[in-house]
């Protein structure tokens, strides 16, 4: 892992900014002051992590979607010429650690990680007001946590020290390490966040909904259902919080799928099987997909909502995710009864009772009320609800959909194999997964 940290990125102090000049700051270049002292440093550096996360086609969103969505048939490849994004396409074997949005993925994770850790580490020596060095806490710990929640899904295993030759951990540490840290951001945030930190960050990311988002995300990956329902219900789904863009920096999935010569939306069946296709009249579909003539032999679809324009937010998380994680829970623990409740609140939603005007304004469920039916429902739900939201190969694999060894795959891979930059450089990477 060593070598992951001795990237020199080419950046100066200020690399740009977004939404009211906010500056960001590089700690890996040798040009910037002490970072560890220095309140205001420190705040660039959150900055920073929100623009390494969210921006470029190197960074976490653009990977983590197109990763996933031509995994799970989300998205097709327009010029196979992208050598990284064929590799995903193709799946199997024809994926290797030497894959580029693979390794984009892994080196800007942890870069993300070392930040966030520098910025938890360095609160309190930074600033010797509680208020202020538990802020700095607070959004360190979303992003670390973010980090590994994240990697966890695409990896069977994840380290969690930044030291050399770190171990790597299985699903259930990482997870629970990720739930810690959220837990532990959530009481510094109920203390109340100091606005000295807070005037001068970006301010698109709300850090409360946002770690009570993550909370209930994990846990339901965790299988802790109850936690999960409790994290849900504390989130306020009428406030927005999303990655933001302007002109200098815009939507990279916007850019590139505007660009038409990478990736694009495969068809308007969001990667459902035939027995579970989007129903009649589910305006979801006009919200995330278009085509101009869908009566077509072979219709040409574009993506749209948040990803048609340069300068469209993208949600950290979308209000119907929380609904939904909900009504898997409840279901998992037999409660079907408020599984249905919750599932209609997202079936019977229309875009103006929803924070980012999207809609089902579909009927009550009528299905079958045992709980395979009902899950099977609450699947189809998220992946049309949250296309695109890169949670669509988890979610295959939690719903025990077919998988890239079964007749009617709808995954081509489980897991993916190390990056090679973490193999060369940590001994304990572990064997590449076989599927």
């Amino acid at each position: 892992m060593k070598g992951i940290y001795k990237i020199i990125l080419l950046v100066t102090l200020t690399l740009g900014a977004i939404s009211c000049d906010k500056v960001y700051l590089d700690p890996n270049s040798t040009l910037e002051p002490d970072v560890e002292t220095d309140t205001d440093n420190l705040v660039k550096l959150i900055n920073g992590i929100q623009q390494r996360w969210s921006a470029e086609r190197t960074g976490l969103l653009y990977t983590t979607v197109n990763i996933t969505g031509l995994n799970t048939g989300e998205l097709q490849l327009l010029n196979p010429g992208n050598e990284g994004e064929n590799e995903i396409l193709l799946g199997g074997d024809d994926v290797s650690g030497d894959n580029e949005l693979l390794g984009n993925m892994w080196t800007n994770a942890m870069l993300c990680r070392k930040e966030a850790t520098t910025v938890i580490n360095s609160a309190e020596i930074a600033s010797d007001d509680t208020s202020v060095s538990n802020t700095l806490k607070a959004h360190g710990l979303f992003y670390r946590a973010l980090v590994h929640g994240t990697l966890i899904q695409y990896f069977e295993q994840v380290p969690l020290e930044i030291i050399d030759n770190a171990p790597f951990s299985d699903k259930t540490t990482v997870l629970q390490n990720a739930i810690s840290d959220l837990n532990e951001a959530k009481g510094y945030i109920d203390t109340g966040l100091a606005t000295e930190v807070t005037t001068d960050l970006i301010g698109s990311v709300d850090l409360e909904n946002s770690v009570n988002a993550l909370l209930a995300r994990f846990n339901l990956m965790a299988g802790n259902y109850l936690d999960a329902i409790v994290a849900a219900d504390e989130v306020d789904t009428s406030i927005q919080s999303t990655w933001s863009f302007d002109a200098s920096i815009p939507n990279p999935l916007a850019f590139w799928f505007g660009s038409q010569n990478v990736t694009q939306a495969k068809d308007a069946n969001f990667a459902l099987s035939d027995d579970l296709l989007p129903e009649d009249g589910d305006q979801r579909v006009d919200f995330y997909v278009y085509s101009d003539d869908p009566d077509a032999e072979i219709p040409v679809y574009e993506v749209t909502a948040f990803f048609d324009d340069d300068l469209d937010e993208i949600p950290v998380y979308l209000p119907g995710e929380m609904t939904l994680i909900k009504a898997e829970a409840y279901a998992r623990t037999n409660d079907l009864d408020n599984a249905v409740t919750q599932l209609n609140l997202v079936r019977n939603k229309t875009a103006a009772e929803d924070a980012f005007d999207l809609g089902a304004a579909l009927d009550d469920y009528s299905g079958s009320l045992d709980a395979e039916s009902i899950l099977d429902e609450i699947y189809r739900n998220r992946r049309i609800e949250l296309y695109l939201s890169s949670l669509g190969l988890e979610d295959s694999r939690r719903f025990d959909r077919p998988g890239p060894e079964d007749e009617n795959a709808e995954r081509n891979r489980n897991y993916y194999p190390y990056p090679n930059e973490e193999r060369d450089n940590n001994t304990n990477t572990p064997s590449n997964p076989t599927s």
